[in-house]
């Protein structure tokens, strides 16, 4: 699951979205290691992939042309929507669809794709509407392609999603699945920041489910995910053997297309020691608990 603002769950592009979901494209610009604001993001151009796998049909690709490597000018007729305008932080949605581009952190950017966005060609001078009941928008791939204005040079950035008709199925028998999940870090060393990894590995274990099924349940089917840290006292003789550092929360908290939950841990204000922590999830009517993984901080 993937939230956006305080509007409810939105789906995420690696999440299998179909034609009429809320999608939300994040775009994360990383520079020198770090995550960071370009000066502008100008645009952000939805193409269908029409071309098996290759954007090119869509840029400028005049080796003369001063925006070589950009979205050609004759191709913005064929977008499905281009967002543009002045960025807006993700916290000034106030669920009206919008096409602007969405300020989430520093460096982390998103376009979230609704029903009737209103959006503005430049090109024709044209208002245009996106409708998510288009017939333009079937179960296929996709470019989401960004020009991104840095130190006065626009550089594109392409990336892609694809929509399913399958996010809904149907089954003549109670789902049995089997989460296992691990910690990816065992030990680190005191001040660092860093994302705890842990990994999810699922098994259906119905034998009269179809393989075609089986697979959609490679992507990601956990929600609500959340982490609790303690941290495990020397001394046990006396009081309860644990102090908690970090109580139940979904903040900070996220999955990525393999079912990874992430949490960015900031280690400069813990002791030294050894600590637990845990993670629950949630998939359709069950409550996942993870196993309680020690962690040493030195």
């Amino acid at each position: 699951m993937t939230t956006f603002d305080t509007t409810g769950t939105v789906t995420a592009r690696f999440n299998r979205p179909s034609p009429t979901s809320r999608t939300l494209l994040e775009f994360m610009y990383v520079k020198n290691g770090t995550y960071a604001d370009p000066t502008s993001i100008k645009s952000v151009h939805i193409f269908k992939d029409t071309n098996q796998g290759s954007a090119d049909n869509w840029l400028n690709l005049s080796a003369d042309s001063t925006e070589y490597g950009l979205v050609a000018a004759s191709s913005n007729a064929s977008a499905l929507i281009v967002f543009s305008g002045t960025t807006q932080d993700e916290a000034d949605y106030n669920a009206t669809p919008s096409g602007v581009v969405f300020k989430r952190s520093t460096g982390k950017y998103a376009v979230l794709l609704e029903d009737a966005i209103p959006w503005y060609d430049a090109s024709t001078g044209a208002a245009k509407t996106y409708y998510t009941s288009s017939t333009d928008l079937t179960a296929g791939k996709y470019w989401d392609m960004w020009t991104v204005v840095d130190n006065s040079t626009s550089t594109l950035h392409i990336h892609s999603f694809e929509f399913f008709n399958d996010n809904i199925i149907t089954i003549s028998e109670p789902l049995m699945i089997t989460t296992r999940q691990r910690l990816a870090q065992k030990y680190i060393n005191k001040n660092a920041k860093i994302d705890l990894h842990i990994t999810s590995e699922h098994t259906v274990n119905n034998t009269n489910i179809t393989p075609e099924i089986k697979n959609i349940f490679n992507s990601t089917i956990l929600d609500n995910a959340a982490i609790r840290i303690i941290k495990l006292k020397d001394d046990t003789s006396t009081g309860t053997p644990y102090e908690e550092t970090l109580a139940w929360t979904s903040t900070g908290v996220s999955v990525n297309s393999e079912d990874t939950i992430i949490y960015n841990w900031n280690t400069s204000a813990v002791e030294v020691g050894t600590y637990q922590l845990q993670v629950s999830s949630t998939f359709l009517d069950q409550n996942i608990f993870s196993d309680k993984f020690n962690l040493v901080v030195r």
